[in-house]
């Protein structure tokens, strides 16, 4: 395991990430941490979530906060924050659609491990490779409290790796197969509370448990190349949202939210 190296973004499609840090502001940061210790205060005892390939309903976990921004003002806010698309742009381009996105937050001394996997093969609403990951840092993020580690350059060719069950208590319930060799590649990205992660969706990547004293909390935006990604938003789970730039032929698809414009009303659920 090593830990990255002072990283820029040319360092993306050679390696598959690269960092951004200090993004967001302290004071920023402290109203993230408000909006999500309220929802983590009214979380249902059960929720359906996608695990093992499939839809199930598990116990409730802070874990599985997915797509909180169709519903939440605050979030898709985020989601827009000019700073996070200076950061996007210049990996993806000037045209940015946003797609998903997840609150994953790993309890202290109880915070699920994530497999290795790639992110683009369970969108298959999504077509195109121009697809990319950001994973903000709500809380510092460490080794010991599980921060995310990733595989360089193992996007080359964007392959489509075949997915396997744990069979373990984690967060996805699948995996891909992973050389020693592979594993001991592993970048760990640790991150003070404000700076970010961007990350190819076909990069392995993965997370240990959290069995520390800390909570690791992030949030994960998904994002496009307007230009060269397809959605079909007939299967698309949540809106598609233009974020930035142009949307071209598929603009009428897209609900458009670049900054200045007024949010759309919440998604009640």
């Amino acid at each position: 395991m090593t830990a990255p190296a002072n990283t820029n973004p040319t360092q993306y499609s050679v390696e598959g990430y690269c960092l951004f840090r200090g993004v967001l502001s302290p004071e920023e940061i402290v109203v993230a941490r408000n909006h999500l210790d309220s929802m983590l205060s009214s979380m249902p005892d059960r929720q359906v979530v996608y695990k093992d390939g499939e839809h199930k309903e598990v116990d409730a976990r802070p874990e599985y906060l997915t797509e909180p921004h169709p519903r939440h003002a605050c979030w898709l806010e985020l989601c827009r924050h000019p700073r996070i698309l200076d950061a996007v742009e210049q990996v993806l381009g000037p045209n940015l659609i946003l797609l998903m996105s997840h609150l994953i937050v790993k309890r202290a001394g109880d915070g699920l491990s994530v497999a290795w996997h790639q992110d683009n093969t369970y969108w298959h609403s999504v077509q195109g490779s121009d697809v990319a990951t950001v994973w903000l840092a709500i809380d510092d993020t460490n080794q010991a409290n599980g921060c995310m580690q990733v595989i360089p350059c193992t996007h080359e060719g964007y392959p489509e790796m075949e997915k396997f069950s744990t069979s373990g208590d984690d967060l996805l319930g699948l995996t891909v197969q992973v050389t020693p060799e592979m594993a001991a590649d592993a970048v760990c990205l640790e991150m003070n509370a404000g700076s970010l992660s961007v990350h190819d969706s076909f990069v392995l990547h993965g997370s240990d448990a959290n069995t520390s004293r800390q909570r690791r909390a992030a949030y994960t935006m998904r994002y496009a190349n307007a230009e060269t990604v397809q959605v079909n938003t007939d299967e698309h789970w949540v809106p598609v949202y233009l974020v930035r730039g142009e949307a071209g032929k598929n603009a009428s698809q897209y609900i458009d939210i670049r900054p200045g414009r007024a949010l759309p009303a919440p998604i009640e659920t």
